[in-house]
């Protein structure tokens, strides 16, 4: 009897895929979410461990522009529509960004785990400060949320202005996956 590793706390599609953990497809999920066009947001509810995370992180390496995802997604039901992966697989400039782990006995706790998380977002876009698009306030400010000393007016806004950087970047719109 073969062996099945099932992938138990995991979320990181792109580990689960290069490990061969155990994975239940999921694709159709893009496939339904590109149909409609006209959608800007779309909001997925589900109870506490649906893999609501996992299914984000399946998005996010399926449209990050940084990234040659074909490999994980050989064999999964996306992959038969090559239309569609011509025009949207590693086309998009991606955040993705959980909060799963954000959580703290106090706001103050709470507050210092947000802080982190994005910081940490910032610092897997690292090299958009040799971008020749990025103004040199711009840098100081993704300086500051990088190295947690931005203030709360900053790293309130600091999603959007991660945003507006990337698609001056990349001459695209950005997919933000939260």
């Amino acid at each position: 009897m073969k062996n099945i590793n099932i992938p138990v706390g995991r979320s990181d599609f792109e580990y689960i895929r290069k490990n061969d953990f155990y994975y239940v497809d999921k694709t159709g999920l893009i496939e339904e979410l590109l149909r409609t066009i006209a959608t800007q947001v779309t909001l997925i509810t589900r109870p506490r461990r649906f893999g609501k995370t996992l299914g984000m992180s399946m998005m996010a390496e399926f449209f990050d522009i940084r990234k040659d995802s074909s490999v994980l997604f050989e064999s999964l039901s996306v992959s038969k529509n090559e239309d569609l992966c011509k025009c949207w697989m590693n086309q998009h400039p991606t955040i993705f960004i959980s909060f799963r782990n954000v959580d703290g006995d106090d706001f103050n706790d709470a507050y210092g785990m947000l802080e982190g998380t994005i910081s940490n977002i910032f610092m897997n876009h690292v090299y958009l400060l040799e971008s020749r698009v990025m103004h040199e306030v711009d840098k100081k400010v993704f300086l500051k949320i990088a190295e947690r000393t931005a203030s709360k007016s900053e790293l309130k806004d600091s999603l959007l202005f991660l945003t507006h950087v990337m698609s001056r970047h990349y001459g695209k719109p950005v997919i933000l996956l939260i």
